[in-house]
């Protein structure tokens, strides 16, 4: 049992330590007092902030590129789609380009109206001083989209896209005109012919650069295919000039209107000619889905086709902040990724292997296209930012909601 005298002693002892260790103090006060846990806390939580703070300056200067990235996966995923519709096979004859144009774009306009009218996006119709450039960025990519649908029909699915690589470059030196701090040297004006080069080795429109095949032929059944196949490469390269149209103008239009503003020009102007292509040309035969599969196809290429423009309108049109206008080639650099989507589901889906002469050509296109694409001029960042601060006090409160 313990005595009075030692409890009393016990007790002095406590309340001395307590008056030479007080609770009150803090961190700063008493740094030998600090546990190694809580040492170790604060740094695992300056290390994540750090990296929060990272990944959120790179998210604000990649956006573009990112969202463009996005687009093309959804893009190959269209195109491969549009092709299986169009082969004729168990099921019967396929399906027209304008039959499929008109069908995703259908989707497209709904879907593109639902959302402007669930976020309540300002001038649906678009503002005054950019519906030229709506009208006109909707006319390029009818034809950029019309030209490829045709292309699909008698080309393999890579090589026709590769084809569409031609349209960043020539988007590329139409900015460099038309959109202030962008140029365009002799060295990338040199990569776009070298690229022009690549198309000739893989569309191979000359009889001496095709591989001369053995036994007999059919020889009118050789020429329509020879036909077809240049009229899929003229068709191709008339896209080529739609799109590289349409991606200027979205260049042009910038944050002056909400990109889904642009989505729904196009798809408008794309549903009303594919209705009077059916209902004019004789050749174009309506024809509906026969099958559950190709009901859900036509479902998932409107929906593929609306986040392609969405993604790929909302990336091209970004901005980073602190950075000129002619920020944008980074994200037009990013549609060459779509090559590396097309050559999978044409292997996966259609088991074809690109020849040794597509090969070169594509490899070509490819190398010309991303330094087109990123060896751009260095600007005067000294010069350009008071325009970007001027522009952002513009663009200040009539931006709608983006993504």
């Amino acid at each position: 049992m313990t005595s009075p005298q030692s409890y009393k002693a016990s007790l002095s002892t406590q309340t001395q330590s307590r008056s030479i260790f007080p609770s009150n103090l803090d961190d700063a006060q008493t740094p030998l007092l600090r546990s190694w846990s809580q040492e170790q806390d604060d740094k695992s939580t300056s290390r994540w902030t750090l990296w929060k703070k990272k990944g959120h300056n790179f998210w604000l200067q990649s956006k573009g590129m990112i969202l463009v990235l996005l687009s093309q996966f959804f893009g190959a995923s269209m195109n491969v789609m549009t092709q299986y519709l169009e082969i004729d096979g168990e099921r019967g004859a396929g399906m027209d380009p304008f039959q499929i144009l008109f069908a995703r774009m259908s989707i497209t306009v709904i879907a593109s109206y639902l959302y402007m009218w669930y976020a309540q996006v300002p001038d649906p119709l678009g503002r005054r001083p950019v519906i030229g450039l709506l009208t006109l960025r909707a006319v390029g990519g009818f034809f950029g989209v019309f030209g490829l649908y045709y292309s699909v029909k008698y080309l393999p699915l890579s090589e026709a896209t590769v084809l569409t690589f031609l349209a960043p470059i020539l988007s590329c030196y139409a900015t460099s005109h038309f959109v202030p701090h962008e140029t365009f040297t002799w060295k990338q004006q040199l990569a776009g012919v070298v690229s022009l080069g690549g198309v000739v080795l893989i569309a191979r429109p000359f009889s001496f650069m095709n591989a001369p095949s053995d036994g007999p032929s059919d020889k009118d059944g050789a020429q329509a295919d020879e036909l077809h196949h240049l009229l899929a490469i003229l068709m191709a390269l008339v896209g080529v000039l739609g799109a590289a149209c349409a991606y200027t103008t979205i260049r042009m239009i910038g944050k002056r209107s909400h990109p889904l503003v642009s989505v729904t020009y196009f798809s408008v102007y794309s549903t009303l000619i594919s209705c009077i292509g059916m209902a004019v040309l004789p050749s174009v035969d309506f024809k509906l889905p026969s099958t559950s599969i190709e009901w859900t196809l036509l479902v998932a290429l409107g929906i593929c086709g609306f986040l392609l423009q969405f993604l790929l309108t909302a990336g091209l049109a970004y901005v980073p902040p602190g950075q000129a206008a002619g920020s944008g080639n980074r994200a037009t650099s990013m549609v060459y990724t779509q090559m590396l989507f097309a050559l999978f589901y044409d292997k996966v889906i259609w088991g074809n292997t690109l020849s040794a002469m597509s090969w070169a050509g594509s490899g070509l296109i490819l190398v010309s296209a991303i330094y087109v694409a990123m060896a751009r001029e260095p600007h005067d960042d000294a010069s350009a930012q008071p325009e970007v601060q001027h522009a952002d006090e513009r663009n200040e409160g009539r931006e709608g909601p983006s993504i």
